[in-house]
């Protein structure tokens, strides 16, 4: 086992948290995901755990430990989509 396999996944309404296989704890601000800031708490719940990345089928959003290890951000083009998606969908209201 690589010791930065995800060993679990913690969503709160504001953080994003990988607990790895070596004992550390990884935790971000959700604001550095627009994607998953602006889905809804099911969509946030509804993910998929890879040895090194978590996808959120819902929102065909993929998040990778290096990533986060690094403290990268989601791209903005991305983050773009998340935003025309909840325009889209008060539009819709």
């Amino acid at each position: 086992m690589n010791a930065a396999e995800i060993n679990d996944v913690r969503i709160s309404e504001d953080r994003l948290t990988f607990d790895l296989a070596d004992g550390r704890c990884i935790s971000v601000p959700l604001a550095f995901y627009p994607t998953l800031f602006h889905a809804s708490q099911e969509e946030r719940q509804n993910f998929e755990r890879y040895p090194f990345s978590v996808y959120w089928p819902d929102l065909d959003c993929d998040i990778g430990v290096e990533g986060m290890l690094q403290g990268a951000k989601e791209l903005p083009i991305y983050a773009a989509k998340a935003e025309q998606r909840i325009r889209d969908s008060k539009a819709a209201a």
